[in-house]
């Protein structure tokens, strides 16, 4: 039974990734960052490691270039799974740094055991031929620091990138309510008007049907009165 360390920092991933690995018979043991996975590897080295990337304390790409220069753990099939770091660019300093795979979520589950399985069966000289040596010259860090800085640049610029999208976003979103609360009040305006000018029409519609009364009411008892005159001047006679 093959042992795998996955890493990553959020829980949700590592139980997904851990039910679908231990479905497959593997046992599993979970990390929540670089650091973390370095201290438990180094006490129970296991068959292979699974990587996020994007990690606090010391993220995947620190990790494997600590992992590959270990020489307990140089041996170790290295994979990282990732969905943050899709650059073509980025892969290619996974693999530089001595990773054996570089996965990008979401991959099919059958297609992602079968890579699993194919990695494990790898000889482990192989994955120490991926390894960096230990010791390096010093325009080797230099290089390695200045892709690793062209890496987290890339990322920051693509984070920036899609803050300003939602942004521009959140504005449209915002005018476009505006827009609605400005019509919705002209609308509001417009009938509050109509309901006015009907109202002060009505009343001057009731204002004129009581004056009508009053001149109706008026002439009906002026001809009641001359009625009852012409009945008194008939009875003299």
């Amino acid at each position: 039974m093959s042992l795998i360390l996955i890493v990553d920092d959020k829980e949700e991933n590592r139980y997904l990734l851990k039910s679908l690995l231990t479905g497959q018979g593997y046992e599993v043991v979970s990390a929540i960052h670089g650091a973390d996975a370095l201290e438990k590897a180094r006490i129970t080295p296991p068959d292979m490691i699974i990587a996020d990337i994007l990690m606090p304390v010391m993220d995947g790409f620190a990790l494997c270039r600590r992992w590959k220069n270990d020489d307990l753990l140089k041996s170790v099939p290295f994979i990282f799974y990732t969905a943050t770091y899709t650059d073509e660019r980025d892969r290619a300093f996974a693999l530089n740094l001595g990773a054996d795979r570089f996965l990008v979520k979401p991959i099919d589950p059958e297609d992602f055991l079968k890579v699993v399985q194919e990695t494990l069966e790898e000889s482990p000289a192989l994955s120490a031929a991926k390894a960096k040596p230990k010791t390096k010259k010093a325009e080797e860090e230099a290089e390695y620091l200045k892709q690793y800085n062209e890496v987290l640049i890339r990322k920051l610029e693509a984070k920036m990138e899609q803050l300003e999208q939602a942004n521009k976003k959140l504005e449209r979103d915002i005018d476009t309510h505006k827009k609605k609360s400005d019509k919705n009040a002209r609308l509001k305006n417009e009938t509050e008007k109509m309901v006015e000018e009907r109202t002060a029409e009505l009343k001057k519609t009731i204002t004129q049907l009581e004056e009508l009364n009053k001149v109706f009411v008026d002439r009906e008892i002026k001809m009641t009165e001359l009625k009852k005159r012409i009945e008194e001047l008939e009875k003299k006679s």
